[in-house]
């Protein structure tokens, strides 16, 4: 493409003053700044939705759990694998212990639909060790489960000042734990070698649950009485936070309607898609910014107009890009510069990321890809879904030399 083409696409230069603008350590007062916007009609920005590989999700600070039917991403589903562990060494159960009743619980700490609609529960008994030092995908650790649901009910409180879900488990399973006997509850590692842990899945149409395992109502607990405590309830107390190995597990999402959708950007949380975004034509960039300091670079996306009637989009995404080994690395603008700086909140519909390092080191450097990845914020710990403009702006604020 060359530079009287290029220029097609050109939709705007505007020209306003320039009081402090950033030269990147050149220490030159232009007299104006000239904006230079470019938006993806042309052929040199691409842009490609792709499924999300499976993410990493082990020892996470929030534990997810529902299912969302929707309309255009479709199913999304969360579960999780946690180990319990004791909060004591040494247990003595007494004689003949009795279960009276089974409780876990788990403070949550936000949701995303509506939490009336997590119609049931699962929760089964895991065999595979699970560990607290090791790495975990989030599709592809699949332990050996038992059949059994132990679940006899379950409450989700909306109390702003307590929100909690309480679920009541049978005796049978709490009776499973209790007859391992005080042998295997003198340490952690010998009750792990016996009990591996929880697996957690729900069922519903329209909720999912952001629970925190440290919270103050987050435990498992078995209500218990033996010989010499017949009227007396006793209780052995388990940890669902802290050290214990927990790991989120998705769905896997590869729909084609959404990967080649090419008048929209689709982004999902919970290992489900990102937008690939490649700079083409570089040498044209470089021909009209030859002799130009770049004071400032943008790249702007907006939301989808009626996109969030339902679902709201993400409070943040993330920019990244793709080195030569194909690994994904931040951008210097946001490892030297901050977060507040680079950006990436929703702010009025849209989202705003500050590259003005990247952009300079990409034209100066050919060592660096023309590769970036748009990704959802926190996407291990929430189930956020966009829908994107298919119009990304670059704006490029130069001064001349």
């Amino acid at each position: 493409m060359n530079l009287t083409k290029f220029s097609v696409y050109l939709l705007s230069i505007l020209f306003i003053s320039c009081s402090d603008p950033d030269i990147l350590g050149l220490e030159i007062q232009p007299e104006s700044d000239n904006i230079l916007i470019f938006n993806t009609i042309s052929d040199d920005f691409k842009i490609d939705v792709q499924s999300e590989d499976s993410l990493r999700t082990d020892n996470v600070v929030s534990l997810t759990l529902g299912e969302i039917y929707d309309p255009i991403f479709g199913l999304n589903s969360a579960g999780f694998y946690t180990q319990l562990l004791l909060t004591e060494n040494n247990i003595d159960l007494g004689n003949n212990p009795v279960v009276d009743s089974v409780i876990l619980s788990y403070t949550y700490s936000g949701y995303y639909g509506d939490i009336n609609q997590i119609d049931n529960l699962s929760v089964q008994r895991i065999f595979t060790d699970l560990y607290n030092d090791s790495i975990y995908y989030s599709s592809t650790f699949q332990p050996t489960i038992s059949t059994t649901n132990n679940i006899d009910e379950f409450i989700i409180s909306a109390n702003s000042d307590n929100p909690n879900i309480r679920i009541k488990l049978t005796n049978d399973f709490g009776q499973e734990i209790i007859d391992l006997g005080s042998e295997f509850l003198v340490d952690n590692e010998t009750f792990l070698s016996q009990f591996k842990g929880l697996s957690l899945s729900a069922f519903g149409s329209n909720g999912m649950l952001y629970l925190n395992p440290n919270g103050s109502e987050s435990f498992f607990r078995i209500y218990y009485s033996n010989d010499e405590n017949i009227s007396d309830t006793l209780s052995l107390d388990f940890q669902v936070g802290g050290d214990a190995a927990r790991v989120n597990i998705f769905n896997d999402k590869n729909s084609q309607e959404i990967t080649e959708d090419q008048s929209k950007i689709h982004i999902q949380s919970m290992a489900g898609y990102k937008a690939k975004i490649t700079l083409d034509n570089l040498d044209i960039l470089r021909t009209i910014l030859k002799n130009k300091v770049i004071n400032k670079a943008t790249i702007n996306f907006s939301v989808q107009d009626g996109s969030q009637t339902e679902f709201s989009a993400h409070e943040k995404l993330v920019l990244v890009r793709v080195n030569s080994s194909g690994e994904n690395i931040f951008l210097s603008d946001f490892l030297i510069e901050g977060d507040a700086y680079f950006g990436g909140a929703l702010i009025d519909d849209k989202y705003q990321f500050t590259v003005t390092r990247y952009l300079h080191q990409l034209l100066t450097n050919t060592d660096f890809t023309a590769d970036l990845y748009l990704l959802a914020g926190g996407s291990a710990v929430n189930a956020s879904r966009t829908i994107l403009e298919k119009e990304m702006f670059l704006k490029i604020h130069y001064s001349e030399l």
